[in-house]
């Protein structure tokens, strides 16, 4: 489960992780994560010392080679995730949205196996549900 909020200070400071939403023209660029064989936004945790805005345009680049301009926050996030031992685990975050000028050619990793461009309304069926959410509501912005 997401929760998402406009994006402010105070969420910048809590972050543990970052995303983007990358676009060239009208297509939103989506990552094929290797080991959960879904699609996703590139994103990542947030390194100690480093600011969200760099996590963002890290992963970006780390994740799918694609360099990002006019970065600007979207949302902070509040991620659910089940504990191991029970209970609930709450993770904050930031959505970022970038643009690609000119896609690269993309070389697969034991992390990313691809990278693609796709249609906001028109995404691939094995995406990551929540990322799907994010896209359906910030992908055309």
């Amino acid at each position: 489960m997401v929760a998402v909020h406009p994006p402010g200070d105070a969420a910048a400071q809590a972050a543990a992780f970052a995303l983007v939403i990358a676009r060239h023209e009208t297509r939103v660029l989506l990552v094929r994560n290797a080991r959960r064989a879904v699609w996703e936004l590139p994103g990542g945790w947030i390194d100690a010392g480093e600011r969200a805005e760099e996590c963002a345009l890290r992963e970006l680049r780390e994740e799918s080679g694609q360099a990002g301009h006019g970065l600007r926050p979207l949302a902070h996030l509040l991620l659910e995730r089940p504990r191991p031992e029970g209970g609930v685990q709450v993770l904050a975050g930031l959505l970022f949205a970038a643009s690609v000028h000119e896609p690269v050619a993309f070389m697969p990793t034991t992390e990313i196996s691809a990278v693609g461009f796709w249609a906001a309304d028109e995404l691939p069926e094995d995406i990551s549900p929540i990322d799907a959410e994010l896209v359906a509501r910030y992908g055309r912005e």
